[in-house]
């Protein structure tokens, strides 16, 4: 990833074609095209799909949760075929709908004052920029990415990345200072199932 302007990001997937480094199929893709046209648009479906995972027993492809997303409007796609979305409304009215999830929409709320809302059971998909993964970013964009923040604690944001590097996917963390860099101070709290 770098950036070629003030306001668009380069990613570059390198090496060979990698739609052969992925198996697209087993993720419930129809093709390898249309699994690189969504693959890096669907951050806060791999948000929601690690919920599924740690919280449920509901097990679904990115394909299927795609498919599902698009169904209830929070994904469009106009003619000239820009993606628009995770769109928050939607969304929240499908996982509520569909997983029994509890969602609070936060707008225009820091990090440092919205992540004091979080107790055990909640997290919060927060929209951050894809910079994020490399926090040296001088002067980074705000917004265009979606994290799972699962903690905020001792000036802390504890989150899951879906497009952080290998040691920095899985479990990051920043100083709340750091992250606000980042965040466009928004996101959706999410409650888990009683």
């Amino acid at each position: 990833m770098r950036r070629t302007d003030p306001l668009k990001l380069e990613v570059f997937l390198g090496g060979p074609d990698p739609s052969l480094r992925h198996d697209w199929a087993a993720d419930g893709y129809h093709s390898s095209d249309e699994y690189l046209f969504w693959s890096r648009k669907v951050c806060g479906l791999a948000c929601l799909q690690s919920l599924l995972h740690g919280w449920t027993n509901v097990r679904r492809t990115m394909g299927d949760l795609l498919a599902e997303a698009y169904d209830w409007g929070c994904y469009t796609v106009d003619s000239s075929g820009i993606v628009h979305g995770l769109i928050y409304r939607p969304f929240m009215s499908w996982v509520s709908s569909e997983f029994g999830f509890d969602c609070e929409l936060v707008e225009h709320t820091s990090i440092h004052v919205s992540g004091r809302s979080l107790e055990p059971g909640q997290v919060m998909i927060a929209s951050v920029s894809p910079e994020i993964r490399d926090p040296d970013t001088p002067k980074p964009q705000r917004g265009g990415h979606l994290v799972l923040v699962y903690a905020v604690d001792d000036g802390t944001v504890r989150f899951h990345n879906p497009s952080g590097y290998s040691h920095n996917s899985e479990s990051a963390s920043l100083p709340v200072h750091e992250f606000e860099r980042f965040h466009a101070d928004r996101g959706i709290i999410i409650r888990g199932v009683s």
